[in-house]
């Protein structure tokens, strides 16, 4: 019999941002295929000014995807405006549970992505109908930039962590970053879903190098602004290569590091809001890929990179290192401008040496989303047979 299982998330893909915690909507796509499951999202959106709530319910990929929205922009970030938040925060959990009890019905397992805010239903399920609960931890602030928490909210985040059935994380970095902070639980690995393209690969033409880099939404950790200078430096040793820069939205501080090369539209191109399929396609047609992050916990965009058959660059930033090796890459060291350059035009020499069907197979192998839904599927069926 299929377990029952909900998704309380604090990332998915929604209307203010298509990319938003897109390896967690790829984690439900696994764990679908052996489970009933229905998603519960809650965020702010801050376009929104006609009233505090508004939600959503649709279906995708044959799962229910219940999205609830409130308004944040009529508050101050600090002091009272912070506390009108985080009772709108529960109020619009209580609207999304509602909706995720009429149509979905009680869950046997709560699944929750991401400290904290998403444990607190979680909890609450736990102690009003005995429904047990995981956890999940994506964010890579635990690696490069240790988030801040007040002494409360920490504690919160602890007590989770002990309480948790499972605590998984994407990498043996994250796991080691995270019980260094203090979150001590029943850890174990489930890697992050990728899923492999089969369409053909190709690049625009057969002189053109097309270098693809994915950008965050604040380019604090991505250190794209760093690759785009390394590729101003190099680019006359660069003559046939394009870089390709996906951002999700316009970024003031690369729309300026573009200006100032001198090569944008002319060498270097960014492409702006783009859905997943948008993403593998133009991946489809690059040359490789270049990570220059400072922080990883995975590197969703190296492990698709590789789905699609590219070879990756990538620094020693915590996750790339777990997986990367010289079959299907290049290692550098963070922050390291001639490693970065010499790696730049050495991938632009040897790419093409690179088997793609290898590095798809390497990707099937490790992270499909048929392998990491069984390892979840494993951890429930413990759970629930306890």
């Amino acid at each position: 019999m299929r377990p029952k299982v909900l998704f309380i998330t604090r990332w998915y893909p929604n209307r203010v941002d298509k990319l938003d915690g897109n390896f967690i909507e790829n984690h439900a796509r696994a764990v679908f295929q052996y489970c009933d499951l229905a998603v519960l999202h809650v965020c702010a959106d801050p376009a929104m000014s006609d009233k505090n709530f508004d939600w959503e319910m649709k279906e995708e990929f044959g799962f229910p995807v219940f999205r609830v929205w409130y308004r944040n922009n009529n508050v101050s970030k600090k002091g009272i405006g912070r506390v009108i938040k985080f009772f709108r925060y529960l109020k619009a959990t209580r609207i999304g549970w509602e909706l995720v009890k009429k149509s979905f019905g009680l869950p046997d397992l709560n699944h929750v992505h991401i400290f904290t805010r998403p444990a607190m239903p979680a909890f609450y399920l736990q102690w009003r109908y005995g429904i047990p609960f995981i956890i999940s931890e994506h964010s890579s602030h635990f690696v490069y930039d240790l988030p801040v928490l007040l002494p409360p909210l920490k504690w919160f985040a602890q007590f989770t962590a002990k309480n948790a059935r499972y605590v998984t994380a994407v990498s043996k970095t994250l796991q080691k970053a995270m019980l260094d902070f203090g979150f001590y639980g029943n850890y174990t690995i489930v890697p992050n879903v990728v899923f492999v393209s089969h369409d053909e690969m190709k690049n625009n033409d057969g002189n053109t190098i097309n270098i693809v880099a994915i950008a965050g939404l604040s380019d604090v950790r991505k250190n794209i602004a760093g690759l785009i200078d390394v590729f101003t430096e190099a680019h006359h040793e660069l003559t046939n290569a394009n870089l390709h820069i996906i951002r999700p939205v316009p970024d003031v501080l690369l729309q300026q590091r573009g200006e100032e090369s001198g090569l944008l539209n002319q060498k270097i191109y960014f492409h702006e809001n783009l859905g997943n399929d948008e993403v593998y396609a133009l991946l489809r047609k690059s040359s490789f890929l270049v990570v220059n992050s400072l922080s990883e916990t995975f590197s969703m965009a190296a492990a698709e990179a590789l789905a699609c058959g590219k070879p990756v660059i990538a620094t020693r930033c915590g996750g790339p290192e777990e997986f990367i090796n010289e079959e299907l890459g290049k290692l550098i060291d963070v922050n390291d401008r001639q490693q970065l350059r010499d790696a730049l035009v050495w991938m632009s020499a040897h790419y093409r040496k690179f088997d793609p069907e290898k590095l798809k197979n390497f990707v099937e192998e490790n992270f499909s989303s048929g392998v990491v839904g069984k390892k979840f599927l494993t951890l429930y069926q413990i759970v629930l047979n306890h």
